[in-house]
This record gives C-alpha cells, structure tokens and sequence, in this order.
C-alpha cells in the first residue's frame, strides 16, 4: 500500500490523477518576468524582516504570513491588502536535490518535498534531518562571510525573504486553488554576493552557476484574510 503523502509522487498516479484534479484554465506566466519580479525581490531586501514585509506590502501591495487554517492545521494567508493576478506571492523554500541525489532517507514520513517537472526534488521541511542538512549546504555553499542562501524560514517565523512559506501553502483543489507553482531556473553569477542571502534555497550537490526555484503565482485576486491555496497539479 502507498502511503497518501507518497502518492502524488508516483508517476503513474499522477497521469491517472492530472485530468481529473488539474485546472486546465489557468494562465502560463512569462518566465522572463518572473525572472525580473524575483530580482527585483532580490535586489531591494534589507537585513531586516520588518522592513522587508513593509517593502513587500508598500510596493506590491499585500503582506502574507502563517496561521490556522480548516485546510490543514496551518496555511499561509493574506494579512494585509489583496494580491493581483500574476503577482508572486511565495517561493518554496527547502533543500534542492539534482536527478540522481539521494534523497530517501530524508522522504520517511515528509509531506513537504517537492518534485518539479523534471526530476529535481526541493525538500520544504524545516526541522529534523531536512532542516540539519539545509543548514549543512547552506554552511558547505557560504562563500567567506557571504551566505548564499537565507535560513531564517527555517524557524517558520521572522524571515528575511517574507515570502519563503511557499511550503505551507495547502492543496486547494483545482476549483479552490488561487496560485499555480511556477519552475524558473536563476543565474547565480547575475545576483551580487549580498543578496544571494534572500534566496531560500540551496543545493544539496556541489555549487552550480544556475539554481532551481519555484515560486508560487497568483492566478485570481486574493483579498486580505483569505487562504492561498494551490493545486498540486498545477505547475507552470
């Protein structure tokens, strides 16, 4: 018997499941802007995580945070303001694992592991042996006093990057869902040392000049207390 949080990781149930779950209406989102929207991030975030929400929310007008949902015990929702079509309203944080990495002692009982369209694996748990082994690549991949990715999601509370809690972001159903997970791959060598710090994703393999993220886009208006919830067959 397969376990449910297992499920969806098989291909085979996957291609028996997309037509009946997925949201053929949604729309496909550049991913040069995408690109441009995540440097943009990138490039105006400050060591401070109050200032960066403040940012978040003068700027694109919204700020999103963790609380108690009905879906699943927790969820992400919109705090202040509403978000807008195409906006990018998380990214999904975690270890990223390259075709061909091991990865299954890290899977045993982790529902936050992601499987991109390719094959690569991003693990979204914060705490246990998914969190010592971000916290491990994150000290393997610093770069003399320059971190190279952000660990304050870890605490699941304060981060510098305020939309790293894409992996909280429950399973809404095709009808339900409001965001869709867009794949982009980012060129390192384009983003200056100080603010590779705000990236809340680090390899588990040796250093690459390109790394995989994955960020969660608005695909209809979500106004301040609603749930952000995405389909998990849903990926741009």
């Amino acid at each position: 018997m397969v376990p449910r949080s297992y499920q969806r990781k098989l291909l085979p149930w996957i291609l028996c499941n997309f037509t009946k779950h997925a949201n053929t209406s949604e729309p496909v989102f550049d991913s040069l802007v995408l690109l441009d929207n995540i440097h943009k991030h990138l490039s105006s975030f400050k060591d401070c995580p109050k200032l960066n929400r403040k940012l978040i929310l003068d700027k694109y007008g919204f700020e999103v945070g963790i609380g108690s949902s009905v879906v699943h015990r927790r969820g992400v929702f919109v705090k202040e303001g509403t978000v807008s079509p195409g906006t990018i309203v998380a990214y999904y944080p975690g270890t990223i694992y390259l075709p061909g990495d091991s990865i299954l002692l890290q899977s045993f009982s982790n529902s936050f592991i992601f499987q991109c369209s390719d094959g690569v694996f991003i693990d979204g748990k914060h705490n246990g042996i998914s969190g010592m082994f971000f916290r491990s690549a994150s000290e393997k991949n610093r770069l003399g006093p320059y971190m190279t990715c952000d660990t304050s999601w870890l605490m699941l509370s304060d981060f510098q990057n305020p939309l790293a809690c894409g992996q909280i972001v429950n399973n809404g159903g095709g009808d339900n869902a409001n965001v869709c997970y867009c794949e982009v791959d980012i060129d390192l060598r384009l983003i200056p040392l100080k603010e590779r710090k705000f990236i809340p994703n680090v390899l588990h393999s040796e250093p690459s000049a390109f790394i995989r993220l994955v960020v969660l886009v608005a695909t209809k208006h979500i106004n301040m207390g609603e749930e952000i919830l995405s389909s998990y067959f849903s990926i741009n």
